[in-house]
């Protein structure tokens, strides 16, 4: 694909917005896939450190069982939490803390930082960038993205088999034939529409 200015913004645009429902009939190619992780584990980290591991789930079953895990929000007309359907994507990428990693940074701490609060925020900030490559290299490819910070962690341990912190979960593949905030397993029930805040911007030149 050739990326023009107006390519790029449409893709910045459409990673912006979170895909609730998914067109599970279509395929993610491997060699899209393996693009996908390329971008995830590519990207820059304080002292190149691989501070997380990353999951790429295709298996509907461990998709599902760890949707049920996740809550949204409080749906005031059903009166109860409602399950974040981005999770049911085509594939779900589990971020978590490389435990093992951190360990280390902190009995380094005279020479990487004061805390183990530095290693804290340093994984937040791979974790946060490393999703942020994924999303566009995704948008870019023409599929939708989904990220999802509310879950029960330490079930989703448990069925990932892990020790490792839970840190972000992010739905990727084909977008629903449906309006983009419908529940993928409920289409009586719509998320709701948040409007973009404006970022305050400064030029300095």
């Amino acid at each position: 694909m050739e990326l023009t200015e107006s390519s790029i913004k449409k893709a910045v645009i459409r990673s912006q917005h979170c895909q609730r429902n998914w067109n599970l009939e279509k395929e993610i190619p491997q060699a899209d896939l393996q693009t996908m992780v390329h971008a995830i584990t590519n990207c820059p980290s304080k002292q190149n450190a691989a501070f997380y591991n990353v999951y790429t789930i295709t298996d509907r079953d461990t998709i599902e069982r760890i949707h049920e895990k996740t809550e949204g929000f409080y749906h005031r007309d059903e009166e109860k939490m409602i399950s974040n359907s981005q999770t049911l994507a085509n594939v779900l990428f589990v971020f978590t803390n490389n435990t093992e990693k951190s360990n280390r940074l902190n009995k380094k701490r005279d020479s990487y930082g004061d805390n183990e609060a530095s290693v804290g925020r340093d994984l937040h900030m791979a974790t946060g960038i490393a999703a942020g490559y994924l999303n566009l290299t995704s948008s870019l490819m023409g599929y939708s993205t989904g990220c999802c910070a509310c879950f029960e962690g330490d079930e989703i341990q448990e069925i990932l088999n892990t020790e490792d912190e839970i840190v972000l979960l992010m739905g990727v593949g084909h977008k629903g034939d449906i309006p983009r905030r419908i529940h993928h397993a409920d289409n009586s029930l719509t998320f709701p529409a948040i409007p973009k805040e404006d970022i305050a911007v400064t030029y300095i030149t």
